[in-house]
């Protein structure tokens, strides 16, 4: 698989599995410039709550009808918004700044 253009150095530094993980809420990192990333959060807690909706729905008709149809349904739709959430756009992040103690 190629790689993807990072937003910030615009080289192609993330990965494949780097492109998963931001798409399950996990941060992710440029090799190249460190820059911190993440997908698009409005768009990517749209896209979990259509999952959640799809598996919701169709597994529950699929016990109500004892029908296998629905559970394919629900699995091709599954698969295809996971697909989806593959493209859905970096947003960079702001660097991490580490917690000060307070020394009351």
């Amino acid at each position: 698989m190629s790689l993807k253009e990072c937003p910030s150095c615009n080289k192609e530094t993330i990965t494949f599995k780097q492109k998963l993980l931001a798409g399950k809420w996990i941060d992710i990192y440029c090799s190249n410039c460190g820059a911190r990333f993440c997908d698009l959060p409005i768009a990517l807690a749209l896209m979990h709550f259509v999952i959640t909706w799809d598996i919701l729905f169709f597994g529950y008709m699929s016990v109500r009808e004892s029908s296998i149809a629905y559970a394919i349904a629900m699995l091709v739709g599954w698969l295809l918004l996971e697909f989806f959430i593959y493209y859905l756009p970096l947003t960079r992040l702001r660097k991490q700044t580490p917690v000060r103690k307070s020394t009351d």
